[in-house]
């Protein structure tokens, strides 16, 4: 046990010694695993980061919800103010709920913002907003970044009106994609003159007809309706869910093809210096086998010594990209949601962890050749 304990001191306090005699030998290997495991890191970590943007879109807009958006233009025989237009959507009524606004061609303002979207709604929409109503105005501000139930003036061409601040909710959110003012139909009929687009929410009960058939017979129901000058534009989740399928698919391409790069580039690194260090060592190595010190002793001494090397460059590489996470990701255009860390933290997901383990089947590779040397016997090195 002794001896045990004496061998593993002389062998530890070699390699610091070589270390420091021959700094390029360690830096070289540290800089190399350090550099692919950053590539690897900022690959898999930004794959992650896509696949939560694409799920935090497919749980807005709702993995049962169908947006129907049609132009209606001034000349156009289905423009009404004060009435509804046929809704040649009715059937869906059957298989969910279903919800039609407007959405005016002209925009509001605010003290704070341009640009907001004027949706009017009919009578029979006025259940689903029931809830949002103030009894001090009958206009709705729907907006992610006002305080709620604040009261807001809205200006709209030549109007202005109040309205009561929001956060959208439920299977409305599809339709908010940035603030919202909603107003009853005919607050402002010579605004709706100009045209509109007509837009239908439809919420599928979980047991109805699948997305896709209604998404189908949709398309196929307004291509063969001829007196329509174009289609109507039928949105779903279904291409966000092909897309989440794609990325998984190039995902799992990636991590493979990371993981034969950086296991392989490591073995050859790690493997060519631990080679040249054993023929340099060649004649010490023998003289300490022929003491008695077991050969196990000297290949775990080259194993745990690439091991500690390759795992202290891959886990520095990774910890110095969570410290730039948001600088790094923030300019490649991500969103400050999905770099949050409270939907969980990418650096300790399986993927980026799975580094270490390619790191160290490439410290395992690396010495095999010390293994093979080391099975050479002791006098026909030392004659």
């Amino acid at each position: 046990m002794r001896s045990s304990i004496l061998i593993a001191s002389y062998l530890w306090k070699d390699t610091w010694k070589r270390w420091f005699e021959q700094p390029g030998s360690p830096l070289s290997r540290l800089f190399v695993t350090g550099l692919l495991a950053l590539v690897a890191t900022v690959i898999l970590v930004a794959f992650h980061l896509l696949e939560r943007s694409i799920r935090e879109r497919l749980e807005r807009f709702g993995l049962n919800t169908i947006v129907v958006r049609e132009s209606v233009n001034s000349d156009s025989r289905d423009l009404t103010v004060f009435t509804d237009a046929p809704d040649r959507l009715a059937a869906l009524s059957d298989h969910g709920q279903k919800l039609r606004v407007r959405q005016l061609f002209v925009r509001g303002t605010t003290e704070w913002q341009d640009g907001v979207i004027v949706l009017t709604y009919g009578p029979e929409s006025f259940d689903h907003f029931i809830e949002f109503l103030s009894p001090e105005t009958p206009g709705i501000l729907f907006s992610e970044e006002l305080p709620p139930d604040a009261l807001v003036r809205v200006n709209v061409s030549r109007h202005a009106t109040l309205a009561v601040t929001r956060r959208p909710q439920g299977w409305l959110r599809p339709l908010i994609t940035e603030d919202m003012l909603l107003v009853p139909q005919g607050t402002w009929p010579d605004e709706e003159r100009l045209g509109f687009i007509e837009t239908t929410i439809f919420q599928r009960n979980p047991d109805a007809i699948p997305v896709a058939h209604l998404v189908s017979a949709m398309t196929t129901f307004y291509a063969m309706d001829r007196d329509r000058r174009s289609p109507p534009q039928v949105q779903s989740a279904l291409p966000m869910i092909r897309e989440l399928e794609k990325l998984k698919e190039r995902q799992v391409q990636w991590r493979n093809l990371l993981a034969a790069i950086l296991g392989l580039a490591v073995s050859l690194v790690y493997g060519s210096i631990a080679v040249l260090e054993f023929r340099q060592n060649l004649f010490v190595t023998a003289l300490l086998r022929s003491f008695g010190a077991p050969r196990q002793f000297l290949f775990w001494r080259h194993l745990i010594e690439n091991a500690l090397l390759a795992n202290l460059a891959a886990i520095s590489a990774v910890a110095l990209m969570a410290a730039l996470h948001t600088a790094i990701f923030g300019t490649l255009g991500f969103a400050k949601p999905v770099l949050d860390f409270s939907g969980g933290n990418p650096y300790a997901s399986a993927e980026v962890l799975s580094i270490l383990i390619w790191v160290n089947v490439g410290a395992l590779l690396s010495s095999i050749p010390i293994l093979i040397g080391l099975r050479t016997p002791v006098g026909a090195t030392l004659n």
